[in-house]
């Protein structure tokens, strides 16, 4: 049995900075090798300490690295293979028992934020593997991330940053099993609004404020950390509280009391505490915004609407209590509030939606909504585009993990059918099979390549002096010479015609025992025959009109000869066979006379 080198710990950042170029890039070679037998090893040798010392060191140096990115923007350095076999193995080594605790699991959430699919199945292998995890959860996970949330412990918006970013990343990849805690817990949910609301607003003043003027400037770098923070909260507070409107929603007997009781409580708890202080800067009073000085219920229930949801899910239970008309009036006067600026108006969220640098009312193709909406005719059925701010979004979920990739390219690859997000992009990249990058800027090339004036045609004749007054059209001016010329030609096939009819009549009399073939020339064929088109007969009584309601002009047999000739000259020939073929046969029945004495006559 060969012997598999076990994994190093993963070194450090510092430690990596120390290697040129070429040795990082062999490091990060042999690493990937080693992890791909490690891979196709069966899992009783696969699972080792030094295997597990690996992943752990390798995703909290990943995870630490990601979240320094949020504030400095720098994308944390990571190799393509070596990243994504270390998910691999995560995977596999998920259904170990007691493999993975809570800080790894942490950490590998932050590492592959991008990837929610991955990140969920992992955690339920591990929930699977580990029950004691909801209880650990319970009892450790969600008091320490509680203290997180406190502003003594959060060091400054920096510190809060990073908080989010962690609180958004777990959750994102926790079953409702893992959540539950969290949704259950009164001190996290009104911990969190606080840091959204107090908490932000106390680290707004401290830089000064946001200023009035923001639509018309760049926003400074800590404004987009500030909204940003606001953002990751606000989808963690999104997490948490479907799972409990679910649970509310799926109890029933005893359970369903004991559950609305408790989102009676975290609800009003949320509405109770004191309205957040201004953020803007100076002292002239503003009117509320969404997202940049309202409480976090009252921009929830702007985004998704809660009064509804949660009205329907309490009325299960508590059908006679007035306190869910009063909380569904509540919550519908933040609609109220928010009418004046549209109800879909996104607020302090536009100033980082305007750092696309697309134009509002486009689409990220830059045509405009109203170009695209008049335009006529058959097109492809595509994907339609993601808004500005999503497609945003999934670009720089893609760059976390792609730093080297330009962002135009990961753009045209989020626009493509296949790709439907930026996990699915990520995968294509990780695996080798998204198109190149060069491939998809020649699609874009020639997709978007319009002539700008109409295309000529030219040819070597473009250039010389044409004397109009000496073209000449058809017959019309011909000279006399070359009339002369069509007439002696058309009276030697004429002449031609004729002798081969006389021969072929004087075959034919002979075969007939010498019977005179009688020339006469007003042949009456009555009206029993008509040729029709090509020389197919129909009876009498069919219709002799056309589609339009038109009669067809009468065809003469000299006609039919005239055509079988043109057709199949070789008809006429003088040899036995052909004078006893089936066409020479369907010719004579067609005129209904022998079609020799027919031709003589028309010819003579």
């Amino acid at each position: 049995m060969p012997t598999v080198v076990p994994l190093p710990t993963y070194p450090p950042a510092s430690a990596r900075k120390s290697l040129s170029a070429s040795q990082l890039a062999t490091f990060h070679s042999n690493l990937s090798n080693a992890l791909a037998e490690i891979l196709a090893l069966p899992p009783a040798r696969r699972d080792n300490p030094a295997t597990r010392s690996f992943l752990s060191s390798y995703v909290n140096e990943i995870a630490h690295q990601t979240l320094q990115s949020l504030i400095w923007d720098a994308p944390p350095y990571t190799d393509n293979h070596v990243h994504a076999r270390v998910l691999f193995l995560a995977e596999k080594l998920a259904t170990v028992p007691s493999c993975f605790d809570v800080k790894t699991l942490l950490d590998v959430a932050i590492a592959y934020f991008p990837y929610p699919t991955r990140v969920r199945a992992l955690f339920i292998a591990a929930l699977a593997s580990t029950p004691s995890l909801a209880t650990v959860f319970t009892s450790d996970m969600v008091p320490v991330l509680t203290t997180l949330l406190e502003p003594s412990r959060c060091a400054g918006l920096y510190g809060l940053r990073k908080n989010a970013r962690c609180f958004v990343s777990l959750l994102s990849g926790c079953p409702p099993e893992l959540v539950r805690p969290f949704a259950s817990d009164q001190d996290f949910m009104t911990g969190l609004a606080q840091a959204y609301e107090e908490g932000l607003a106390a680290l707004a003043r401290s830089y000064g404020g946001i200023r009035t003027d923001i639509g018309t400037r760049e926003l400074d770098d800590w404004e987009r950390i500030w909204l940003e923070t606001k953002v990751d909260l606000i989808d963690s507070f999104h997490i948490v509280i479907t799972v409990m409107i679910q649970d509310l929603s799926a109890a029933s007997g005893a359970a369903l009391a004991a559950e609305s009781e408790r989102t009676f409580n975290i609800v009003f708890a949320l509405l109770n505490l004191p309205p957040p202080p201004a953020v803007q800067a100076g002292s002239t009073p503003s009117t509320a915004a969404p997202f940049l000085n309202r409480s976090l219920i009252a921009d929830y229930q702007h985004s998704y609407n809660l009064s509804s949801t949660l009205a329907s899910a309490l009325r299960r239970a508590a059908r006679e209590d007035a306190r869910v008309d009063h909380l569904e009036s509540t919550l519908r006067s933040f609609d109220i509030e928010s009418s004046a600026a549209g109800t879909k108006d996104p607020g302090a969220l536009k100033l980082i939606i305007k750092s696309s640098g697309i134009p509002p009312g486009a689409s990220a193709s830059g045509k405009s909504k109203a170009a695209q909406s008049s335009s006529k005719g058959k097109a492809k059925v595509v994907r339609p585009e993601p808004e500005p701010h999503d497609l945003d979004v999934e670009i720089l979920q893609v760059m976390d993990i792609f730093p080297n990739q330009s962002p135009e390219y990961i753009r045209e690859l989020l626009k493509q059918s296949v790709f439907k997000n930026a996990e699915k992009v990520i995968e294509a990249l990780l695996e080798g099979t998204a198109p190149g990058e060069s491939s998809v800027a020649e699609d874009v090339k020639s997709a978007h390549t319009m002539p700008s004036e109409p295309i000529e045609r030219k040819n070597v004749f473009d250039d010389e002096i044409l004397d109009v007054s000496k073209i000449r059209s058809g017959k019309k001016n011909q000279d006399e010479a070359s009339i002369l010329r069509d007439r002696v030609a058309v009276e030697q096939m004429k002449a031609d015609i004729l002798r081969r009819a006389e021969a072929m009549a004087d075959a034919e009399e002979d075969e007939d025992g010498g019977k005179a073939a009688e020339v006469d020339h007003d042949i009456d064929f009555g009206d029993e025959v008509k040729v029709i088109g090509d020389g197919e007969a129909s009876s009498e009584g069919e219709n002799d009109s056309d589609e339009d309601g038109v009669p067809p002009s009468k065809v003469t047999p000299e006609t039919v000869l005239e055509l079988a000739y043109i057709r199949d000259p070789e008809l006429f020939a003088r040899d036995a066979s052909t004078r006893r073929s089936k066409a020479r046969s369907e010719l004579k029945a067609q005129t209904g006379k022998s079609f020799v004495v027919l031709l003589v006559a028309l010819l003579s």
